[in-house]
């Protein structure tokens, strides 16, 4: 009888690593496609950074030469400036692909950022929303602000339809 308690007390626990391993290998998987969506998301916006880049702006290569771009050159290559008027200026070409940090943004770069202005200035909006409920003030809202400015002055073409809407 003991015997058989071990016996089924082993095979319950095989069972149980089992779904463990595959688990963790499931887990694994996913971890690993996740990540390599990031590296692709990364590496996209480095390309189109290095194709943002125009004469002026500063540039750091992997190399640590720091620069500003003076030129770009149609062999995805570019001249860069670097030295000062005192220690004397020298210019080197290289590859694009040895520009390690660089200034200049691209569009993705760009809409990410004008996102995280939008959403700072809506937090901002709703905290003062609160003050002003807090103080048992009316909130001042500029979205609302500019419907009424758009009901109050319709154009001719929609005067009759803005009429409805107030009638509404």
């Amino acid at each position: 009888m003991v015997y058989s308690l071990l016996a089924d007390g082993g095979n319950t626990s095989n069972i149980v690593l089992w779904v463990l391993v595959g688990v963790i290998i499931v887990g694994f998987i996913i971890w690993m496609f996740l990540s390599g969506r990031k590296n692709k998301q990364r590496q996209k916006e480095y390309i189109e950074q290095l194709e943002a880049i125009r004469p002026g702006h500063k540039v750091k290569t992997a190399g640590g030469i720091c620069g500003i771009v003076v030129e770009v050159c149609d062999d995805n290559t570019v001249i860069i400036e670097t030295g000062s008027e005192g220690s004397g200026k020298s210019w080197v070409k290289m590859d694009k692909e040895l520009i390690a940090q660089t200034d200049a943004k691209g569009p993705t770069q760009i809409a990410r950022e004008e996102a995280e202005a939008r959403r700072k200035a809506e937090k901002e909006a709703e905290k003062e929303a609160k003050e002003a409920a807090k103080h048992g003030e009316e909130p001042a809202d500029a979205d609302e602000a500019a419907q009424d400015e758009a009901v109050q002055a319709p154009a001719e073409d929609d005067a009759p339809a803005a009429e409805e809407e107030k009638t509404e």
